[in-house]
């Protein structure tokens, strides 16, 4: 058994690797998007002090499954009570169907959607007491492009309480290096597994406490990257890394 520091350097092809052999054992793709939503709203929870009534939550999400998920985090943080918006960065054509449909049902909940350049995003990630950063993970390619770089920048400028997902956007996953932009986050959240560049030398100054949740990768979709992680999550299905 190793425990989740122990693991060798997790490459971003090694985690999607044993993402396909969990798939190809019968894992959905899209439990293993609620389970990461669900571990994502409990961190969030933990992060408002249990004061999720009310709480302003503001999502920037991308087009990928980073952004997928961030939105059915916000799904869920409705239900318990917070006032969500978020920030989709693309169009529908852009995004991945998940994404796409991920969106339809915060549309159908009447949540706010909002564009990167309306007037009030500024205020919404401001004011917001919690953003979640779905913006680009462990799929980044090269320094992020607008819309997502000023987004970055203005959750920096605005000193934003964050939770990234995955790792924080800009932070390459596989070495660490902080690209320019690279949001701040006060907590990050691995889904799975952690990618490597989560532990750079310079990775701490962006990621803030580190954390990784089970998502339902099955043992044997583990060993067939020869990776031991049986019990990673025995005694919680959320641990602690830094």
């Amino acid at each position: 058994m190793a425990s989740a520091l122990e693991l060798p350097p997790i490459s971003t092809s090694i985690l999607a690797d044993v993402e396909q052999a969990a798939v190809n054992f019968g894992v959905t793709r899209d439990q293993m998007t609620e389970a990461a939503a669900r571990a994502a709203a409990a961190l969030s929870r933990k992060m408002l002090d249990n004061q999720i009534g009310g709480a302003n939550v503001v999502a920037l999400c991308g087009n990928g499954v980073k952004g997928c998920v961030a939105l059915h985090t916000l799904r869920i943080l409705h239900g318990f009570g917070a006032d969500c918006s978020a920030v989709l960065t693309g169009s529908e054509a852009e995004m991945r169907p998940e994404t796409v449909s991920a969106a339809t049902v915060l549309e159908a909940l009447r949540l706010p959607l909002l564009q990167p350049r309306s007037p009030a995003v500024r205020g919404a990630v401001a004011d917001a007491d919690l953003v979640i950063d779905g913006l680009v993970g462990v799929g980044l390619d090269g320094a992020p492009r607008e819309p997502l770089a000023a987004l970055i920048r203005l959750a920096n400028e605005v000193r934003a309480d964050v939770l990234s997902l995955e790792c924080p956007s800009g932070l390459e996953p596989d070495t660490g290096e902080p690209l320019a932009p690279t949001l701040k986050a006060r907590t990050t959240l691995a889904l799975g597994l952690p990618a490597a560049g989560l532990f750079g030398s310079l990775a701490w100054q962006y990621t803030g406490e580190l954390w990784l949740c089970d998502i339902g990768y099955p043992p044997e979709a583990l060993d067939e990257s020869d990776l031991e992680g049986d019990e990673l999550f025995e005694t919680n299905e959320m641990v602690r890394l830094r």
